[in-house]
């Protein structure tokens, strides 16, 4: 797997071209959200370990600048996988409670940062375990935060940090591509797997950042958050990438057989366009610091 930058205008073509695209369609449905299926990334653990992507380095070097947390500072990750966005950070000397509610992935989360000593992960439910209050300087949580309550997970990070904190809820977003490879593959599911096919008009990127804005600002918890969006490609082969989506939830929720025939049908695709896929992503980055008028209430 290949990954390399892409140009914000490269990007933003790529989501219109697919809006436009969706839009001829008319005809796609979106799968049901169910919270439950956050459960199911543990069932493929080790290809969670194996393919799912980190983030890109001006991100992370964004993140500590911008958050101004202090060389020994400590840092709560919420759904830390199976460590991409904490090794990273482990790496630079930064004390990491890390807590993951799957079993293996948090095994292979804590096997990973075995290296780095003021590392810990914890396995467990973040909506049911209990931090201590004003302990952590910088709150993270990297492709996860979607899944916990909105009700509980604002107000038990607000308590937790610090009072000059932040909390850093980070995405990597697929906006979409009209390559001929997507082409195919958005026939391949229309048959295979309907209830995957985004809906007409959907724009990924612009509603996860409206979605975040206004739970944050409905929490009253948080000032309002500094956004900031880093543009990049990986490039797979049929096998990574047929990996890849092994570990998407909506993919995982499919019966086992008809998960394998489905990417059975997206490896042939592949291989008969070029062999490769690239996969556009848009790293987004919220950074938000507590309102400390909350505090006092």
């Amino acid at each position: 797997m290949l990954y390399r930058n892409l140009a914000e205008s490269d990007c933003l073509a790529y989501n219109a071209a697919q809006r436009r695209s969706n839009e001829r369609e008319g005809k796609e449905t979106a799968m049901t959200f169910r919270r439950d299926d956050r459960r199911l990334f543990d069932r493929s653990a080790n290809e969670y370990d194996a393919i799912r992507p980190g983030y890109p380095e001006a991100l992370i070097e964004d993140l500590i600048r911008q958050s101004a947390i202090p060389d020994a500072g400590r840092i709560l990750e919420i759904g830390c996988g199976t460590g991409q966005l904490t090794a990273p950070l482990a790496a630079r000397g930064y004390e990491i409670v890390a807590v993951e509610l799957g079993e293996d992935l948090a095994r292979i989360a804590s096997e990973n940062l075995n290296p780095y000593l003021d590392a810990t992960v914890i396995c467990a439910d973040f909506e049911r375990w209990e931090p201590e209050p004003d302990t952590f300087d910088l709150i993270t949580s990297a492709q996860a935060f979607h899944w916990i309550d909105p009700e509980i997970g604002y107000p038990k990070a607000h308590t937790a940090l610090r009072p000059d904190g932040h909390l850093a809820l980070i995405w990597n977003l697929f906006p979409g591509s009209n390559t001929p490879v997507y082409r195919a593959l958005h026939k391949l599911y229309r048959t295979h797997a309907p209830q995957l096919c985004r809906r007409p008009g959907r724009r990924p990127l612009e509603e996860r950042v409206e979605r975040t804005m206004r739970e944050i600002d409905a929490s009253g918890l948080f000032l309002k958050p500094e956004i900031r969006q880093y543009p990049w490609v990986a490039s797979y082969t049929k096998m990574e990438y047929t990996t890849l989506l092994r570990t998407f939830s909506d993919h995982l929720a499919l019966e086992p057989a008809a998960l394998d025939r489905l990417l059975g049908a997206v490896g042939t695709t592949i291989e008969q366009c070029s062999g490769t896929i690239d996969r556009p992503q848009v790293a987004t980055l919220f950074l938000a610091q507590p309102r400390e008028s909350a505090r006092s209430v």
